[in-house]
């Protein structure tokens, strides 16, 4: 008996993408348009074409692309889609409490310290009715969620490279050259790893 190879339905991938982004995310929800009682695969898009969802800290800031033919494979193709890209960022709260250094006249606050991390982008169908596009909108705010992981992960690991240096700048002895003495630290670092 052969196996059915039919692509999977538009209804049945949303609801897949939906499955897999709640067992990866719990609790991601669209918070901007707001809709109290809406389910996460019901995507609603503001007039320009944005969205925003949030889960964790991170904000996923999302904009769809006006209709065009996005095809390059196909020149002929009269299929119309839409990009979508998306970038998460997380709200510091703890850089309210940084000084400067050297003079300023006056320090100022930054109203809404954030992070950004890389952009994810996509393409989707151009129908927003489309359950494609909804699936297309939630796995591209997947996307952006695990590019905020992996710079996470490398922002610590830099961070901690960056300690070490200034530790290893304060125990330099007098009269070593800066540069030689940071070339050996990394050198015995990276040996010990």
């Amino acid at each position: 008996m052969p196996e059915d190879t039919a692509p999977p339905s538009p209804s049945s991938a949303l609801d897949e993408t939906v499955a897999a982004l709640a067992a990866a995310h719990p609790g991601l929800r669209q918070s901007e348009p707001l809709e109290f009682g809406t389910a996460l695969a019901d995507v609603r898009l503001t007039p320009p074409g944005t969205a925003r969802f949030s889960w964790a800290g991170y904000e996923v800031h999302v904009a769809v692309g006006h209709k065009d033919h996005l095809d390059r494979d196909h020149p002929d193709s009269t299929a119309l889609y839409r990009q979508v890209r998306a970038h998460a960022t997380l709200l510091v709260p703890r850089a309210l409490g940084v000084e400067g250094i050297g003079h300023v006249a006056w320090e100022m606050i930054t109203p809404r310290a954030e992070m950004a991390f890389p952009a994810a982008f996509a393409v989707a169908v151009a129908d927003r009715a489309d359950p494609r596009f909804a699936a297309a909108v939630l796995s591209t705010v997947a996307k952006a969620l695990a590019y905020a992981r992996l710079a996470t992960e490398d922002a610590a690991a830099q961070a901690e490279r960056a300690a070490d240096e200034v530790r290893w700048e304060s125990e330099r002895p007098p009269g070593v050259s800066p540069r030689m003495w940071l070339r050996d630290k990394r050198a015995q670092r990276d040996a010990t790893t």
